[in-house]
């Protein structure tokens, strides 16, 4: 990844206080680099969410079968780490997969009360239909770019975070 410096970007223009009105609104959001990223992530999310009602699967219910399909036997704090939800959110996650006999929760042997999570056999075969159409959908994201493109996107995005990380500013 090259090393680019943030900081030298400080020629940028700043973001000004907000002000009334609806032109001073979609103005500011208009600024807001962080309205095109929730965009983006928004729109992707809602047609994984689409390519998934095929398979009566939520996003979430998604993630955690695939994160079960390469590393089995994993706890309810692990699985909702991986999914980005909470743990109460992983937990409903976790019942509705268990109820549509798509995972199986045994207790650890090294601790009693923590359960492991697996995928049954009907569990696997499903997540691997799902991950079809699901890959389909990051595929027409990833054929919108070039190749040196896609390698710059990659790049700006983790400098963007690293940049949102760093509290001690300018």
């Amino acid at each position: 990844m090259p090393a680019t410096n943030a900081k030298s970007a400080s020629n940028q223009p700043r973001l000004s206080a907000p002000r009334r009105g609806q032109a001073a609104f979609e103005e500011d959001l208009d600024s807001r680099l962080g309205t095109y990223l929730k965009f983006a992530e928004q729109t992707l999310m809602a047609e994984k969410a689409r390519a998934l009602r095929d398979f009566d699967l939520s996003v979430a219910q998604y993630a955690t079968l695939m994160a079960l399909y390469y590393v089995p036997e994993q706890s309810a704090a692990m699985l909702a780490r991986t999914a980005a939800v909470t743990p109460q959110t992983m937990a409903t996650v976790l019942s509705k997969l268990e109820a549509k006999r798509l995972v199986d929760r045994v207790h650890s042997e090294i601790h009693s009360k923590v359960l492991l999570v697996s995928l049954t056999p009907s569990g696997e075969a499903l997540v691997l239909r799902a991950d079809a159409s699901a890959r389909a959908v990051e595929q027409r994201l990833r054929d919108a770019f070039t190749e040196s493109e896609v390698a710059v996107w990659k790049e700006l995005l983790l400098r963007a975070a690293s940049a949102v990380r760093d509290r001690d500013g300018d």
